[in-house]
């Protein structure tokens, strides 16, 4: 599947988003979290000024917003993102029962910060977050103890940890744990769509081209009044998700 960088998006190509249909949809929200103005602005001038911050975009840290599925590696922030992880040092144990994330390589992104630890296991398509006190990744092989609270909160990083079992058990990631999104091909869709209209597109070649050839025919918006709706909708949506709406993608 092509690795898609901003600078070769062609919103006419479905070959240059396919890797999208894969994507959990932490990835999802960061290729809409990319495509913004204000975003690139601010990576860029960290980038001379490290103190400038990512939290309110809802990161740990910045992400090159050149970089799209499956070669980025956004770390969400536990308050945007409800399926981190929480990990402390637990006591002492057998050595089979201690996880050591080096043994991942180049699927293991650990980012320390003063206050704690961030890691993230990725392939490109599925993430597995998990955050610890400062230094809890630093040495060798450890035990883990885990803290899950109340009960609908607990849901979403139990199945972080449900995930990790399976992750630290293979070295791979779980198909039925990680299963593909039924929603992808929309959210593809509307990207492509946002894309479409940075490009300078108009509805009419929009319809034609991601929604049916029909939309090139003369008079179409009257000859074709539900392709005129779906095309109006599916713009409509492209703006909502691009205004910020992406957000609930993490949630």
């Amino acid at each position: 599947m092509p690795a898609e960088r901003r600078s070769e998006r062609n919103w006419r190509c479905a070959a240059h988003y396919c890797a999208l249909l894969h994507a959990d949809r932490s990835l999802i929200a960061w290729e809409w979290l990319r495509r913004d103005p204000s975003y690139a602005e601010a990576a860029c001038k960290a980038a001379r000024y490290p103190s400038s911050g990512p939290g309110r975009f809802g990161l740990v840290a910045f992400e090159d917003p050149d970089l799209g599925v499956p070669l980025a590696r956004p770390l969400w922030r536990s308050s945007t993102y409800p399926f981190v992880l929480a990990a402390a040092r637990a006591g002492e144990g057998p050595a089979t029962d201690c996880f050591d994330w080096r043994r991942f390589g180049p699927a293991a992104t650990l980012i320390r910060a003063p206050l704690a630890d961030h890691l993230l296991l990725s392939d490109g398509w599925r993430v597995i977050r998990i955050d610890g006190e400062a230094g809890l990744f630093a040495g060798g092989p450890l035990r883990l103890a885990y803290r899950l609270e109340g009960l609908g909160g607990a849901e979403r990083p139990l199945l972080t940890l449900r995930r990790l079992l399976a992750f630290n058990r293979s070295g791979g990631f779980s198909g039925s744990l990680h299963p593909r999104e039924a929603r992808s091909p929309r959210w593809v869709l509307m990207l492509r769509a946002w894309d479409a209209l940075r490009d300078g597109a108009g509805q009419r070649e929009i319809a034609e081209v991601l929604l049916s050839p029909s939309a090139g025919e003369p008079d179409w918006r009257i000859r074709h009044p539900s392709l005129r709706s779906r095309a109006q909708r599916l713009v409509r949506l492209a703006r909502e998700m691009a205004g910020g709406g992406h957000g609930a993608l993490l949630r």
